[in-house]
């Protein structure tokens, strides 16, 4: 997209922010030949014969003039996958704030620090940062030896205490918990919860594959099942997690003449994320010189007087949601949905996070009847939303004080994120900015687009039942957005 080009669209959103201000919503009004001729076009999209069968929520009005210009069944309730995250994100810049940052700490206990030991345990207290890495890590470790700490008697205690008791979603497949999509949620997190491995061929056919583990040295096993195949074969590796475990199978095959640098690292979940934390910050410590005489472990320092070593705050959160929405990041949107029920007395957890999304949702006009708030990223099918509430949603978040940050997280058609292969070389690339989202049988699209005459639209369409694959119901979707953005009065 030129600069140019950019910036106009930059303005014509500032008006838009203007008109919704003033501007009631209202309903389908009088149709222009040019408007009824659309809506032609669009149910012509929903006749697809791919999605035949399923039910499909959808709504479609001007931001400038507050007339919906399309609708169906837009007060249905239906499964909204990741479009769950349009609802966390934007309820987590209104009670956090764009400007909020996660702050994970290394403390002890207060009269524990004496001439560079610390006589008795370190603790990694989480603050519920779900992008805590490596390298924040390392920052402290190296903090804390800067400072003249050289060892600790005890070990290192991994504290999630900032949310409640970690674990999955209700309604969360068991199946897909060793996977890196679905990995457990914790006060305390790393590396996204994830140890990633490894494959490459044996030195012939038939030998096992050669498999490595990151980060090495950690607890866990690796049971190895696969194979060197022969040279030209297309490789299937599957890398599986018992559950309740951190031991992993690796089975499959992999062809004799495959690259080493060919094979993509599998990412897999990890079962204790505070435990996985505690560990490695274990062994940064001692790469950087302080000594660590006991195993890491997870629990606490206790209520008694601490005094903190190191820090490490994350960056803003108009940053983070974008690193949730656009790659839809679960882990993320399960941490902000904990942290906005989060007080100075009780843990976060979903419960008190559903209980102050639902009271805002009400504030700002949305039918709570219609929301129904299973977790935070919509892995769960025990979600349920309706099309006009989400609409409802994204066009007040044009008004609201941190609206830029919540659109500007949102991915870009034909540009990045979950959009940046799709609508490619249509009116809509560079212009229409949505969140998208799927589990099986359930594809969801909803966002912002400019008509081709200029004119702000918002849209959503939640598609349940449909028995294409997914590629069929995101068809669908994109040729809605296209004739939208192509639509001139």
């Amino acid at each position: 997209m030129s600069p140019s080009l950019r910036m106009r669209r930059t303005l014509a959103w500032q008006v838009v922010l203007a008109l919704a201000l003033v501007t009631p919503a209202g309903a389908l009004g009088r149709q222009s030949p040019q408007r009824a001729a659309l809506v032609s076009r669009i149910e012509a999209a929903l006749a697809d014969p791919e999605i035949k069968g399923g039910i499909q929520g959808i709504v479609v009005m001007s931001l400038a003039t507050g007339e919906v210009w399309f609708e169906r069944n837009a007060d249905t309730l239906l499964i909204p996958a990741s479009n769950q995250k349009l609802l966390t994100s934007a309820t987590a810049l209104h009670f956090l704030g764009p400007t909020h940052r996660f702050i994970t700490t290394v403390i002890a206990k207060a009269d524990s620090l004496r001439r560079g030991v610390v006589a008795g345990d370190l603790a990694l207290r989480g603050d519920g940062d779900p992008f805590l890495d490596d390298a924040a890590l390392t920052t402290m470790a190296r903090s804390l030896r800067a400072r003249g700490i050289r060892e600790v008697a005890g070990g290192v205690v991994g504290d999630p205490g900032a949310f409640g008791p970690q674990g999955y979603g209700d309604g969360w497949a068991w199946d897909d918990m060793p996977y890196y999509y679905s990995v457990p949620v914790s006060g305390l997190n790393l590396n996204s919860n994830v140890r990633r491995i490894s494959v490459i061929p044996g030195r012939r056919v038939g030998e096992r594959v050669k498999v490595s583990v990151w980060p090495t040295g950690l607890y866990g096993t690796v049971v190895v099942k696969a194979y060197t195949g022969a040279k030209g074969v297309t490789p299937r590796v599957d890398v599986e997690r018992r559950l309740g475990t951190d031991i992993v199978t690796v089975s499959g095959y992999v062809p004799l003449d495959r690259r080493a640098d060919a094979l993509k690292p599998i990412p897999v979940a990890v079962e204790n994320p505070a435990l996985y934390a505690a560990t490695r910050f274990t062994q940064i410590l001692r790469s950087v010189g302080v000594a660590v005489r006991k195993p890491a472990r997870v629990g606490s320092l206790g209520a008694q007087s601490v005094k903190v070593l190191a820090s490490y705050a994350s960056p803003p959160l108009s940053n983070l949601v974008a690193r949730l929405n656009k790659p839809s990041d679960n882990l993320a949107a399960e941490c902000m949905l904990r942290a906005i029920g989060r007080t100075k007395r009780t843990p976060g957890d979903v419960p008190s996070g559903r209980s102050r999304a639902l009271q805002w949702f009400s504030d700002i006009g949305m039918d709570t009847r219609g929301v129904i708030i299973a977790d935070g990223s919509g892995l769960s099918r025990q979600n349920y939303v309706t099309a006009r509430n989400v609409l409802t949603l994204l066009r007040h978040m044009t008004m609201h004080p941190a609206g830029e940050a919540f659109r500007n997280s949102l991915p870009v058609a034909g540009v990045d994120g979950t959009l940046r292969n799709r609508m490619k070389g249509s009116p809509a690339e560079g212009n229409c900015r949505a969140k998208t989202g799927y589990v099986s049988r359930v594809s969801s699209l909803s966002g912002y687009v400019a008509s081709a005459s200029g004119e702000p639209l918002v849209f959503s369409m939640l598609m349940n039942g449909h028995p294409c694959r997914n590629a069929g119901a995101t068809a669908v979707q994109d040729r809605i957005v296209k004739e939208l953005a192509s639509y001139r009065e």
